[in-house]
């Protein structure tokens, strides 16, 4: 076979074996993990929406939704009426939206990485990185507001790049720039114009982009008037149409910026970690004296240090920080880490003793994930009833294999093989370990339809210990025990709690328990429901 024909087979393998990569990371099994309470509230609002027909002015438990734009929840909506009859009970179908998000994001990076580095081992490997790395998948598998706004904008920021480096106008590609970056706005305001697009836009500038960047002002402009109008349109209706709502709204949502969740100026020095298990590889990646002439071959170097650096600094200076903040650096991150491992495979020699250390260092992480997974699921063999001894000496079989695999591969110093077999073990894990253990769906023991069922019969009271995800999982916003005194209560009701042995309030000593169901989750932690029949007095 010739080189070409070679060439052309090792680029539609790559490719392909991306596509399952992308599958096993985004789409498979995603309904195994909890609803935490922003993707709770996304969902809520996305089934009132359903019930109401309101769907521009939206509610979270009968009170107006004003804190965060609709288009993720528009489209969670479209999905259940789609997917499942307008019902929120499915997770595989309420996030559906959000892994065709991660899907944008991911493809949005290859196609920009390979843009600029004219380099499809260079996207791959990129896209590579992203898709397992450890923030991205958790974002991509529950459906909150952060991965909507930031592929819109990453799929922006491919236009403006195209847009800075063409010869001629690009009137067309500077429409659907600016539609990108109003859809953006449309899902978070303009959280991804400040964390993503304003690092990005400092990068080029000192990156020697000041001349493509004058040069189509007109295109640049066009593209942003349309995105700030088109972000702004819903905002200003919700403005005029519940004036004191939204004022309230915003009044409440600045205070949170420097009241809620305010961690120290260097709480998101960790953003390396957000990769899992390539830290190491990031680490090294951002140390100019050791990676930058293995990155500018293909990339000026400081072009993604400057963007994940800059993307860094500003969310510092905001004193509310959270751990999912930290999504828009992974995406120049995870770029310049795949360019760097191009130049690396291409000429191991030349990356030197601190090259070699880093590539052993990372290989045995991964040989020790492997040997400690089976070690794992035989100590919390109990926590797994679908898992029996076949299952798991398959999974330790596997396991030793993979290590030694690595370890071979190694040892021959056959590199691209090498990293292949990483990526194949992740992609093998996400596809194959929920597959063979069947954890809980949604982390509940269980099914949601069996939870609601046995609450359907009247109101549902709780205590404090509830969180507010709860109220998803009920299907209605629990009864506080203050609200319960205020109205007549009918002769069946439930009760809510998250203690142990959770003891009835003294208001409801006229009641009897009939009937109770315990709902724990993957770490043993139980949500507790008591059916309560008023007893009949004589």
């Amino acid at each position: 076979m010739s080189a070409p024909c070679l060439r052309s087979a090792a680029l539609l393998g790559g490719l392909l074996g991306l596509l399952i990569l992308l599958y096993a990371g985004i789409f498979a099994h995603r309904a195994v993990l909890g609803v935490d309470i922003m993707e709770a509230r996304n969902l809520i609002t996305a089934r009132e929406m359903i019930e109401t027909g309101h769907w521009f002015l939206p509610t979270l438990h009968g009170e107006p939704r004003l804190a965060k734009p609709p288009l993720p929840t528009w489209l969670t909506a479209g999905a259940m009426l789609l997917g499942n009859a307008g019902l929120d009970t499915d997770l595989t179908v309420n996030r559906i939206p959000s892994a065709l998000a991660g899907l944008l994001l991911a493809v949005s990076l290859f196609g920009l990485t390979r843009f600029w580095t004219k380099s499809a081992a260079a996207a791959s490997w990129s896209t590579a990185f992203l898709t397992t790395s450890y923030m991205f998948v958790l974002m991509a598998r529950r459906n909150s507001w952060d991965i909507y706004c930031h592929a819109f904008m990453l799929a922006a920021i491919w236009g403006v790049a195209v847009i800075v480096e063409s010869p001629t106008p690009r009137r067309k590609l500077s429409v659907g720039t600016g539609l990108l970056l109003g859809l953006s706005g449309l899902s978070k305001g303009p959280v991804s114009y400040y964390a993503l697009l304003l690092p990005f836009a400092i990068a080029l500038l000192a990156t020697g982009a000041k001349a493509g960047i004058r040069s189509h002002l007109r295109d640049l402009g066009l593209a942003l008037r349309i995105g700030v109008a088109l972000s702004s349109v819903w905002s200003m209706v919700a403005w005029v149409a519940m004036p004191h709502d939204f004022s309230r709204m915003l009044a409440t949502e600045q205070g949170a910026w420097f009241t809620e969740h305010t961690k120290p100026f260097w709480f998101y020095l960790q953003f390396p970690f957000m990769t899992g298990i390539w830290s190491l590889v990031a680490c090294a990646a951002l140390w100019p004296r050791h990676a930058r002439s293995r990155v500018e071959p293909l990339l000026p170097y400081w072009r993604p240090v400057i963007w994940c650096l800059g993307s860094v600094l500003l969310l510092m200076l905001v004193p509310e920080k959270k751990d999912r903040y930290l999504l828009p650096i992974l995406i120049p991150l995870c770029q310049l880490m795949g360019v760097y491992l191009t130049g690396l495979l291409r000429n191991p020699e030349k990356g030197g003793r601190l090259g070699r250390a880093l590539i052993l260092a990372n290989s045995v992480i991964f040989g020790i994930v492997c040997i400690s997974i089976p070690i794992s699921l035989f100590w919390l063999w109990t926590r797994f009833p679908a898992l029996d001894g076949i299952e798991l000496t398959g999974v330790g079989m596997t396991a030793v294999l993979a290590a030694l695999l690595l370890y071979f591969l190694w040892r021959s110093q056959h590199l691209p093989g090498l990293f292949v077999a990483k990526f194949s073990i992740l992609g093998l894990c996400c596809l194959a370990l929920p597959a063979i253990i069947q954890p809980f769906v949604g982390n509940m023991s269980v099914p949601l339809t069996e939870i609601r069922s046995f609450t359907s019969g009247g109101p549902v009271l709780c205590d404090s210990s509830l969180k507010f995800q709860d109220s998803w999982i009920i299907g209605s916003k629990p009864l506080a025990q203050n609200d319960s005194a205020n109205i007549e209560l009918p002769d069946k009701i439930y009760f809510a709690s998250r203690r142990k042995n959770p003891i009835l309030p003294e208001s409801l000593r006229e009641y009897a328990p009939q009937a109770h169901m315990d709902v724990h989750n993957f770490s043993g932690k139980k949500l507790y429901f008591i059916a309560l029949d008023r007893r009949i007095t004589q």
